[in-house]
């Protein structure tokens, strides 16, 4: 089996009582942009990897095991190996999986431990949250970085990213545009992806939902606020910048990532126009972004 995610390709193969069964991952087995870079990707439920060598470099420790029923780590050894833990909290299936992956050798091996190994367990390659946690080290190794925001082509083919926090309206804002004829790329994580000098936006797999792979070129980003009027402003400088990278999905346990990431944000942010869009739910936003000179 084979998936792509952006430029990374995926050479997947199971084994033990694990098959796959496609649902965030479903659409993603053609590529919509060159390919850079293929991963060999082994999921077995056979022993486990040791810890041992491996020193804590990042870790992600759940609030709400309602919401987040998982707690998550990033191990590192040497210069091109890492090791990607997690922890499940309350479940009678997966109780935990050690993946690891070595850059240098272009491998991912996926332990996956449970309560039954011998009864035949089905899933997806990108389950939630490994899938997340391997598409930010993706898009670093290909030179891109992963966005938490929505995405709509217009009607006249330009391409537009609405970037906040959780809860202030990615989706809402992406909603408005659908109905309005735009298409949605994604409504709450975006691949920003180079490709011959310029910056594209890539859909990735969604927990949610089947999302299909798409791509565009990016023309501007918004900052959302919610307001009680509908209000745009042209924003420029490392101010502007860095409220983008804000709202990065960023990893930041080693020199190297931080410099690339940082470099890659930074070109991306420099040559596409920012503005801050105070909005409220309704579609005269769009009539107003529509309407703008850049």
């Amino acid at each position: 089996m084979k998936l792509y995610l952006g430029p990374v390709g995926l050479d997947i193969s199971f084994e033990g009582s694990l098959f796959p069964k496609l649902l965030p991952s479903l659409y993603f087995t053609t590529p919509v942009v060159k390919q850079e870079i293929e991963f060999t990707c082994k999921f077995t439920d056979h022993g486990t990897e040791s810890l041992s060598g491996f020193s804590l470099l990042l870790e992600g420790k759940s609030d709400n095991p309602e919401m987040m029923p998982y707690n998550w780590f990033v191990w590192g050894k040497g210069q091109s190996e890492l090791m990607l833990s997690i922890e499940y909290l309350n479940t009678d299936k997966i109780t935990s999986v050690i993946s690891l992956f070595n850059v240098a050798k272009k491998e991912i091996v996926v332990h996956i431990l449970r309560n039954n190994p011998a009864d035949i367990y089905e899933i997806d390659p990108l389950f939630q949250p490994l899938g997340s946690l391997l598409l930010v080290y993706f898009a670093h190794l290909t030179g891109g970085f992963m966005l938490h925001a929505s995405g709509v082509v217009d009607t006249d083919g330009r391409t537009r990213l609405f970037t906040a926090v959780s809860g202030t309206g990615k989706s809402t804002m992406a909603r408005l545009w659908e109905s309005k004829g735009a298409m949605i790329i994604n409504d709450d994580r975006l691949w920003l992806h180079k490709v011959d000098g310029l910056w594209y936006a890539l859909s990735t797999p969604m927990i949610w939902y089947a999302q299909k792979p798409l791509i565009a070129k990016v023309d501007q980003i918004f900052l959302l606020k919610q307001s009680p009027e509908n209000r745009i402003r042209s924003l420029s400088g490392i101010n502007s910048q860095m409220l983008v990278m804000s709202n990065c999905i960023q990893h930041f346990h080693s020199k190297a990532f931080t410099e690339a990431h940082l470099a890659s944000v930074l070109d991306f942010s420099s040559s596409i126009p920012i503005f801050e869009c105070a909005f409220k739910p309704n579609t005269e936003i769009v009539d107003i972004i529509r309407a703008l000179e850049y």
